[in-house]
């Protein structure tokens, strides 16, 4: 049972994978910080580094993007599509690597370039010349010569069907991918996918050729209907949204892209938030915890560094029934299923060095690494895992593509001087925005005081006045601000605005009600 579920706020939209009531991924974006991803530009070449063969673009957004040598390589005689759709060049014979990107490109050179990962901290997005243009069932590469079959399609008869289908409908001198939603569809729905791809990149062409500086050319979808497009296929079983229009849109997405699709749609309506109901927001809240608890009573504990991430597995209250080697065993053996998860979930990427508690059986051994990595198989990162060594431990690496859940949620903490994390100030305020919602449902008064970090106030007052007032009409209450100096930057209380008793209180961490 798998299910989309997406919450729309006018600040931020979250999108909630869930695989048997588990959350199993989370999306979020936010107005203030927009995902680039997808996008085209125009690029103007700004400085060529040639000590870490990369180069610096101005694509118009105030921060520069990098482009490497190996994204804008020509000198190859073909490509291969890896398993996330990326083109790897094959360099010309007796030709050692790439070639040196002082030979490629010059300053002030314009190019067409694609974002491939958003900015992350410092480090500006990271761009590409090999265009992607993804269609329902089709990918086009229209800079390079490639094809290939998503591996998800299994059937060795339906993937010769569609060889000879790309072969038919292939433009020349251009690659195409044909995507898992392709499974079983008629030639004449891929080729008309196809069609419109052309048609788009010859606008796309066009706008670069008529724009005179480096700006935008095409903005990829909203990320609800990015999703949409990349995600919802039949193995989902529902998706469910609480915005109007965004679910009109969707339904007339879905017109065009797969109508057989749209009776799973559901717009909810209840006043409850949605994320609330489904349980959603309790899972969320976990993400901040270190240590994370197994079925059994044992708990695996998560740390986040600046080199690495360490994941350590503890039997906890875990004591077994028979053999220590056999407690180990099942502790270990529910860790990994708990750590997949939480890799998924949390976003976690780079080196991740997870330390199971030690066991003396080989077989034990195999059959935890078998299980580590069945676990990951929905994952659709690249990853690449390591054998478990003597002492229990498995070394991993995961793509690193935009930045993990808790580092989006949370800012360097003041009061520790970012050796930890916080909540970010937009993080606390969608959160009290989400609790006087829910209290607004169930309480009987209308008027209520909001306590909270003269910093939380001030965003309120100056920046989103207009959302709350807008807020306070739609759900018919009133609620006054009160700045508290010596609140922790979390911390906030909600008060009756008749007699200013505590109906909800967050301080240093600890709800009350």
């Amino acid at each position: 049972m798998k299910e989309l579920v997406i919450n729309v706020e006018k600040l931020e939209t979250r999108i909630a994978l869930l695989e048997n009531n588990k959350l199993a991924e989370l999306i979020i974006e936010r107005a203030e910080a927009p995902s680039l991803v997808g996008n085209i530009y125009k690029g103007r070449v700004e400085d060529i580094v040639a000590g870490i063969q990369a180069a610096f673009i101005n694509i118009g957004t105030g921060k520069n993007g990098f482009l490497y040598v190996s994204d804008i390589s020509k000198e190859f005689e073909d490509f291969t599509i890896d398993e996330e759709m990326v083109p790897k060049p094959i360099y010309k014979k007796g030709f050692q690597g790439p070639p040196k990107i002082q030979d490629l490109i010059r300053e002030n050179q314009y190019l067409l370039v694609q974002v491939v990962k958003d900015q992350i901290g410092n480090k500006g997005a990271r761009l590409t010349t090999f265009i992607t243009l993804p269609g329902r069932y089709v990918v086009l590469f229209p800079t390079i010569n490639a094809t290939g079959i998503s591996r998800k399609i299994d059937s060795e008869k339906e993937r010769e069907r569609l060889k000879k289908i790309i072969q038919q409908i292939k433009p020349k001198d251009m690659g195409i991918v044909l995507r898992t939603a392709s499974n079983n569809k008629p030639l004449e729905d891929l080729k008309n996918d196809v069609d419109y791809l052309l048609r788009l990149w010859e606008q796309i062409q066009n706008k670069f050729h008529s724009l005179k500086g480096p700006g935008l050319i095409r903005e990829d979808l909203s990320p609800i209907l990015r999703v949409v497009r990349d995600r919802f296929t039949k193995e989902i079983n529902r998706l469910t949204i609480d915005d109007a229009y965004y679910y009109e849109k969707i339904l007339k997405f879905l017109d065009i892209l797969d109508p057989h699709l749209k009776t799973r749609v559901k717009l909810y309506k209840l006043k409850t938030p949605i994320f609330s109901k489904m349980n959603i927001e309790k899972e969320i809240e976990k993400l901040f915890h270190r240590n994370v608890p197994l079925k059994s009573g044992g708990y695996i504990t998560i740390d986040l560094t600046e080199a690495l991430v360490a994941i350590d597995v503890n039997t906890g209250s875990f004591t077994g029934k028979k053999e220590l080697e056999e407690t180990i065993l099942q502790t270990n053996l529910e860790a990994a299923e708990e750590i997949a998860r939480q890799v998924r979930l949390r976003d976690l990427s780079g080196i991740i060095v997870i330390d199971f508690i030690d066991m003396t059986q080989e077989q034990n051994r195999k059959k935890l690494l078998n299980h580590f990595l069945e676990s990951l198989k929905n994952d659709r990162a690249k990853i690449t895992i390591s054998e478990i060594t003597q002492l229990g431990m498995i070394e991993m690496t995961r793509q690193r593509v935009k930045q993990n859940v808790v580092k989006t949620l949370s800012q360097s903490c003041p009061y520790c001087e970012g050796k930890g994390y916080i909540r970010s100030v937009t993080t606390v305020m969608m959160e009290i925005s989400r609790r006087l919602k829910e209290i607004s449902v169930t309480a009987r008064e209308k008027k209520f005081i909001l306590q909270a970090h003269p910093a939380i106030i001030k965003r309120y007052r100056e920046e989103y006045s207009e959302i709350l007032d807008d807020f306070c009409k739609k759900n018919n209450i009133e609620i006054n601000l009160e700045s508290v100096s010596d609140f922790h930057l979390e911390d906030y209380r909600i008060l009756s605005g008749k007699s200013r008793y505590i109906i909800e209180s967050r301080i240093s961490g600890n709800f009350s009600k």
